[in-house]
């Protein structure tokens, strides 16, 4: 992450040096000292430029056309410099180069089929998208849906086959998201996305984890994935957190609700203090902090290297 918030800091485009000035007047004491071609370096730095951004949109909702402002032109902006920053960040993991194991998506994509599983991811995800196209995932009679056509409405993720459809839920938005000029929500392909560098998306999430929930519920295209996520959670008999650091409280709180005595998963990357009592205790750890009873803990060498989808006791 810090990558992508520094190569968004570099794009003058995006951001005048006036409102990185502003931006680093809204980090840490830490930050705040160090020189202003040093970018925020994660997600944790963000409390206080959000709580900002959100009381500049707050003081915008009660302004009146041609009267006495209560913010100059900059604080007017700066809301959409923050999200233009945002997006051109999130942009950044659909500039690389690289591709996900052929081995890992195959046994992935035969998992989902076979199970009539759903996906729902909290990154911005252009390694999965990018293997799922093509594939029997979005065929006619088996595919996953995320409520666009051509634009996205909410009722496109009525399923009316649900044994064979599954939603794909991008749950902290992804750059790809835009609302056009007549407010409707669009998708665009993957060649696309250099073309919106810049656009001030409110489908994004990257705060810190005290206002996630806020921005989500901002977006009606993110709510709608986090209502569709529980009719997913609600139906389904078990979970697989891949690659979860367990950090998102709205997303535990979820997940505690929904399989507290419910089957969880979790694949993480082998560490030495997972290999204590084989285990055990960091299962119990990762249950205190899902909520849920039980976890099965997967530790392969690298995340990528899993493939047993389908555990049962």
């Amino acid at each position: 992450m810090s990558k992508a918030l520094q190569t968004a800091w570099d794009d003058n485009v995006v951001l005048s040096v006036e409102q990185k000035q502003l931006i680093h007047q809204c980090l840490p004491e830490d930050v705040i000292e160090n020189d202003v071609l040093v970018a925020p370096q994660g997600e944790d730095q963000l409390d206080k430029l959000q709580r900002v951004l959100a009381a500049c949109d707050e003081i915008s909702k009660v302004e009146v056309a041609g009267g006495v402002g209560w913010l100059n032109n900059t604080g007017r902006i700066f809301p959409s410099a923050i999200r233009s920053y945002i997006h051109r960040a999130a942009t950044y993991f659909h500039q690389l180069e690289h591709a996900l194991p052929n081995e890992f998506v195959t046994s992935l994509i035969e998992s989902v089929i076979g199970t009539g599983s759903h996906i729902a991811t909290l990154n911005y995800d252009e390694l999965l998208y990018r293997s799922f196209i093509g594939s029997d995932l979005f065929a006619p009679r088996h595919h996953l849906i995320d409520g666009f056509q051509h634009q996205f409405a909410e009722e496109n993720l009525e399923r009316f086959r649900p044994a064979s459809q599954g939603f794909y839920l991008h749950l902290h938005g992804s750059p790809l998201y835009y609302t056009d000029d007549q407010g409707a929500i669009r998708k665009t392909n993957l060649a696309g996305v250099n073309t919106l560098i810049g656009h001030s998306s409110t489908h994004l999430v990257l705060t810190h984890v005290a206002h996630k929930a806020a921005v989500i519920a901002s977006s009606p295209l993110l709510r709608a994935f986090w209502v569709a996520l529980e009719t997913a959670m609600a139906e389904s008999d078990g979970v697989v957190l891949l690659g979860y650091g367990g950090e998102d409280l709205h997303l535990n709180s979820l997940i505690s609700r929904y399989f507290r005595e419910k089957q969880v998963e979790i694949v993480v990357r082998d560490k030495p203090e997972y290999q204590v009592d084989n285990g055990s205790g960091a299962a119990a750890t990762w249950s205190a902090k899902l909520g849920v009873k039980k976890t099965y803990l997967w530790r392969p060498q690298g995340i990528l290297d899993h493939r047993e989808w389908q555990w049962s006791e």
